[in-house]
């Protein structure tokens, strides 16, 4: 998901596998940011990975830090989203 590559809808989008980039939530195009810090529809799936960072850190973090020190919450939470549904 970080690359950027994969089911994102920009990433589609941008090699015309499909019309519009916009998100499922209708508030921005699909990006990773979009989707790790302001998809409103993982805010239940984020909720976790902010609660974890927010121990140590001010949220937002990087996304070097979420892969860095937070690895394995971070992990949970990708695995977590349904690009099908998203």
């Amino acid at each position: 998901m970080l690359s950027g590559h994969g089911n994102i809808k920009s990433y589609l989008y941008k090699y015309k596998i499909i019309d519009s980039p916009t998100c499922s939530c209708k508030k921005g195009e699909q990006s990773v940011d979009h989707i790790i810090y302001e998809c409103e529809l993982l805010q239940q799936e984020r909720g976790t990975l902010k609660a974890a960072a927010l121990q140590t850190e001010n949220w937002p973090i990087s996304k070097d830090t979420l892969i860095k020190k937070y690895n394995k919450t971070f992990k949970k939470f990708t695995e977590s989203i349904n690009f099908d549904k998203l």
